[in-house]
């Protein structure tokens, strides 16, 4: 039951990850275009 158990987690876990980079990518590009629209400001 736990190998079971731990193939179906898995899925889940991947999914989070890439949701997680995606967001972080995200995150960065508008501190970034914040960052560049506050220095020409």
């Amino acid at each position: 039951m736990v190998p079971h158990d731990v193939s179906d987690k898995t899925p889940g876990t991947l999914l989070v990850a890439r949701l997680h980079v995606d967001l972080c990518r995200l995150a960065s590009a508008i501190c970034t275009n914040h960052r560049t629209a506050g220095r020409e400001a």
